[in-house]
């Protein structure tokens, strides 16, 4: 599975690589645009929906939630819901923490306006046994990789995914040669495939050598799920009562 935060035009860009491979893609949108950035139009996010491709909710500003009064989260999380489906004409399902930023109230708030789940930025996770409201990712689309993933995985105290990134891929020198590792330990293991990225840092680092480069390694696999991130919830196994043996689900 795949999944693209902020909304910005180049957004458009990946889902024209993501549809030239058959790929799915999940396109977290905030309705107006923050830090001098655009986001889409109602027209282009439509285009978005219409072409197979899942639209999920990023906030109304991109606000930090977990610093906003109750008023304000309220609006964050719920009118960004009710303003995209006015726009695409169909039920917006999952939800994307602002920054990665969220407590018990913002998950509790984001149940209750009637989300099926949410994702996080967690990363280096690959197994399917995480709260639907807490999904992780396993990789991000960006020039730096040690830098990332080291502070990802310490702000989010994930002391394992730190010894397995220390051990194992720390002496990967890029992003796609992370992401080729975790996907084919999933296709031997089972589990869930997730890189997720923003594609205004693709086109400011200029990874999109980098991005097709990825895409075409996991793309057309036999016995690979390709699914957007609502999707992925019904594998769970609180949810699903006939896994198979070996199962491999990729956003």
């Amino acid at each position: 599975t795949t999944s693209w935060d902020d909304g910005d035009p180049s957004d458009l860009k990946v889902a024209e690589m993501l549809r030239a491979r058959a790929l799915p893609g999940t396109f977290y949108i905030p309705i107006i645009g923050y830090d001098g950035r655009k986001t889409l139009e109602p027209s282009e996010l439509r285009s978005l929906g219409s072409g197979g491709f899942e639209i999920g909710a990023h906030g109304v500003s991109h606000n930090v939630l977990t610093n906003l009064n109750p008023k304000e989260l309220v609006r964050e999380v719920r009118v960004c819901k009710t303003r995209l489906e006015g726009i695409l004409g169909a039920p917006v399902q999952m939800f994307c923490y602002p920054k990665g930023k969220y407590d018990p109230k913002v998950i509790q708030q984001v149940k209750e306006a009637g989300y099926k789940g949410a994702r996080t930025t967690h990363m280096l996770r690959q197994r399917l046994d995480f709260d639907p409201f807490l999904m992780p990712t396993s990789l991000l689309a960006n020039s730096a990789p040690r830098k990332a993933y080291v502070k990802n995985l310490v702000r989010s105290r994930n002391s394992m995914g730190l010894i397995d990134y220390v051990t194992q891929f720390i002496h990967l020198d890029s992003w796609v040669s992370i992401g080729k590792v975790l996907f084919d330990r999933v296709l031997t293991e089972g589990g869930v495939w997730h890189l997720y990225g923003h594609s205004w840092r693709i086109e400011e680092m200029g990874l999109w050598t980098d991005l097709k480069e990825m895409l075409e390694y996991v793309s057309n696999r036999e016995g690979v799920v390709y699914a957007p991130n609502h999707d992925v919830l019904r594998f769970l196994p609180a949810t699903s009562t006939s896994l198979p043996e070996v199962l491999r689900v990729f956003k």
